[in-house]
């Protein structure tokens, strides 16, 4: 075998990647730290926009929240409420404002030159175009000279509470992901990503869920295809061809109809991105974004860069990765990888246009990570068409000796295309203690060698280690013929192996996960890049104000009991309440002022813990029936507060048709420093019941309306319910129906009517609806009002 030789920026023979004493476990150096984008520094603030774009033709309304604003034209459907707008822009405003403020991005380009991020709804005749039975789909487009988001009906009505849709709550992530793509694409190197504009968008989502709720679980299934093909290259639009060759990053060779089965949505996968955010900070995804475009069009070849990691830098980040994946060694989503290699592991995958048409299984494929081999004279050789393509990897499973105490295995590149500079090699196990153990790198041919100081995983009662080939080729520019390859090698078992193991075996059930990787070794990317330079945290921006981070238990110095009667509402309508903060900052020990900055803001969960992440608008949360902290698309979110610290007010309102009269809730919210705390404890009391001055009491379901109604008049017939009500001039009108306890049976867009006196019929018999007491609301410009009628069939 070739002696290795010390890490040199010319990739020569068996080039190692550090010294240690031979077969020592391998630490990974850390990264610059610098690899960010910091969006202040290089956009700016941007403060909340206050215009409408009124650029697009064919809009007859528009609705705007903090941020996001909804135009549609004459085609609205019924029911596209009113309510689901709210519904639409709350949503919007709720992820998008915790991205902006807690996660550090900015904007996009719409709103940072103060005009409202745009939801068009596709198909109601405004100037973003479809027709009005294009029901279903939602992208990111470009209206009136910016990104914007389209959604035709079928998402938008997935707003609607009474949608009874399976995949409703998806359908409402999925308009996120759409206004992501319209907030990167604010970005100055997003343009060009290709396979990035997916991958990159769906790890953003991700990475605001994670951190907003603490939970590492619910990866997208298609995330699983670079686990179970870790040979498909890092960049590569729908994966791995029939034809044998692979999607460029640019959907390079991809027909339409040369995909296999889940393999072929390998542009979606974030796997990358999220071991980079893991090991190295949400900040160094955010960095390709602001410097791909008019450098590079691609991902890896930004990263190669000289203002980013270099040549040498990049080929070793490829290396690690595959190392780490191999291993399921990605910290919290360690135990997710695991579960989408079990969702697949042994599946088929095929030709899916072969399945489509004729229902034929064609192109097959066992689905498996590890790649098969077969002995050669002592040489492993392995399966061709599954060798590695450009920054793909193999890994091969390895029988250890009994009683082995140290491994070898000597690789040797071979074909046309692996060379002694791109091709990587080394060996790593999963120790019984759950430690992940790599030997040391080596480029080109060469012996890996690695001490079994700890004992490796079993399966099947022998210990397993595991060969990592790696390809470092990532430049597609000027090498577009690449996606056409497959780079070959082969392997010789030295000392301390028995054998390959089956590819067809799920070693990998049979790791350890946990272990302590916060506190590696100094020499680690992770001591010094574990968060981003560039994200805003709302707790603090000096060390002393995590309180919730320290050992000792902060002190209650104040608490405030709040009480309020919340009227049941259709359009997430609040009560305000005062927070005395300048009592707080003088219990906190700091100034008014300082409270934005200096002070944590937390809600105080049903077990005592405290939840700093904003799941409503920053700061505030969204609660359940028993007090706990939700997201706003949680299906048992009842209950919001939000606190204004500019005017000194909380906000408490609750989520339409979810409440009933005479439902009471209580909740904890407030503010920590230097081991003070100062609490509201709010206890929130629902009602329907508004008392008038005159000699009726109208029950109230909308919070504003005022006094009696003098419009409005009900009556019932045979089943039908008659609404009569009266117009002082020209105006639109909605007609909502609800139960005696506030919940919403259904809301009718009248539309435009002429001022006067009109009738407007609801068939209570084809509704199926009981003798009962309903309410009916009429809603227009000029007024809102409501009566109730007992109806007896």
């Amino acid at each position: 075998m070739k002696q290795k030789t010390l890490f040199s920026a010319i990739f020569i023979g068996a080039v190692s990647f550090g010294v240690a004493a031979t077969g020592d476990a391998y630490n990974w150096p850390a990264y610059r730290s610098d690899l960010d984008y910091d969006t202040k520094a290089n956009i700016g603030i941007i403060n909340p926009p206050t215009e409408f774009n009124n650029n697009c033709s064919g809009v007859t309304g528009k609705k705007a929240g903090k941020w996001w604003a909804l135009y549609w034209g004459a085609n609205r459907d019924s029911r596209i409420t009113d309510v689901t707008i709210d519904s639409i822009l709350k949503k919007y405003d709720t992820d998008f404002s915790y991205l902006y403020d807690t996660m550090g991005w900015a904007p996009d380009a719409q709103a940072q030159d103060g005009k409202y991020s745009a939801i068009y709804y596709y198909g109601s005749g405004t100037c973003a175009g479809g027709e009005k039975t294009d029901t279903t789909g939602g992208w990111q487009t470009w209206v009136a000279g910016y990104t914007a988001v389209a959604a035709s009906f079928y998402p938008l009505y997935s707003f609607n509470t009474s949608c009874p849709y399976t995949d409703r709550v998806a359908q409402m992530d999925a308009m996120i992901h759409e206004g992501i793509h319209s907030m990167t694409n604010g970005y100055p190197g997003a343009k060009d990503a290709h396979w990035f504009q997916e991958a990159g968008n769906t790890w953003i989502q991700q990475d605001m869920f994670s951190h907003r709720n603490g939970v590492y679980s619910g990866m997208g299934f298609l995330n699983a295809a670079t686990v179970i093909a870790p040979f498909m290259p890092i960049e590569c639009y729908s994966g791995w061809l029939i034809d044998g060759t692979f999607g460029g990053p640019g959907a390079q060779g991809v027909t339409g109809k040369n995909q296999r089965y889940l393999l072929g949505g390998a542009q979606y996968s974030n796997i990358f991105p999220t071991f980079m955010g893991t090991w190295l900070g949400t900040g160094s995804v955010r960095w390709v974004y602001g410097h791909a475009y008019g450098n590079t069009p691609y991902l890896l070849e930004t990263y190669g860069l000289d203002i980013g990691l270099g040549d040498a830098g990049i080929r070793r980040l490829i290396t690690e990765f595959r190392a780490k994946l191999a291993m399921l060694d990605m910290k919290e989503w360690s135990e997710e990888i695991r579960n989408l290699l079990n969702q697949n592991f042994g599946g088929t995958s095929y030709w899916e246009q072969d399945y489509w048409d004729n229902k034929n299984y064609s192109y097959t494929w066992k689905m498996t990570p590890y790649q098969p081999t077969t002995d050669s004279s002592g040489y492993l050789i392995p399966a061709a068409e599954t060798t590695p393509g450009w920054s793909g990897s193999n890994v091969i499973p390895l029988q250890v000796s009994s009683g082995a105490s140290q491994v070898s295995v000597s690789f040797y590149p071979t074909g046309s295309h692996s060379t002694n500079s791109n091709m990587n090699f080394l060996l790593a196990y999963r120790a019984t203690d759950g430690t992940p153990v790599y030997s040391e790198p080596i480029t080109g041919e060469g012996t890996a060698i690695l001490n079994l100081t700890k004992t490796p995983s079993s399966t099947n009662g022998s210990q397993m280690v595991f060969a990592i080939v790696v390809n470092t080729d990532y430049a597609y520019t000027g090498h577009e013929d690449i996606r056409t390859y497959h780079f070959d090698y082969r392997l010789k078992p030295e000392t301390g192996i028995s054998g390959a193991g089956s590819a067809t075996t799920a070693y990998y059930r049979n790791f350890e996960l946990n272990y302590d990787w916060a506190n590696l070794p100094a020499s680690s990317s992770s001591s010094d890049l574990s968060s981003s330079s560039s994200e805003a945290d709302l707790s603090s921006s000096s060390s002393e104000a995590s309180s919730s981070s320290e050992s000792t238990i902060p002190v209650l110095v104040s608490n405030y009991a709040v009480n309020i009667t919340l009227p049941i509402d259709d359009n997430y309508a609040s009560i305000a309440f005062d927070l005395h903060l300048s009592e707080v900052a003088q219990a906190l020990g700091i100034s008014q002022a300082e409270i934005a900055t200096k002070a944590t803001y937390f809600a105080v969960e049903s077990n005592g813990t405290h939840n700093t992440t904003s799941t409503a608008n920053a700061p505030g949360h969204w609660f359940n029936a028993n007090g706990n902290v939700v997201e706003y698309s949680n299906a048992n979110a009842t209950i919001y507060s939000e606190f204004d610290l500019a005017s000194g007010k909380g906000y408490v309102g609750h989520y339409p048709n979810r409440v009933s009269n005479g439902d009471v809730y209580t909740i904890v919210q407030g503010f920590s420093y230097n081991n003070k705390n100062v609490t509201y404890t709010t206890k929130i009391t629902i009602t329907n019941d508004v008392s008038n001055s005159g000699s009726e009491s109208t029950t109230a379901l909308m919070y504003g309306l005022e006094g009696l109604s003098t419009h409005l008049d009900v009556s019932f017939h045979k089943g039908i319910l008659e609404v009569h009500y009266k117009l002082d001039r020209s105006d639109a009108v909605k007609i909502s129906l609800f139960t005696a306890y506030g919940a919403l049976i259904s809301t009718e867009i009248i539309g435009q009517k002429k001022a006067g006196v009109h009738q407007h019929k609801l068939d209570l018999n084809k509704m199926g609806l009981p003798s009962s007491t309903y309410i009916v609301k009429v809603s227009c410009g000029s007024y809102l009002e409501a009566k109730s009628i007992n109806i007896h069939k």
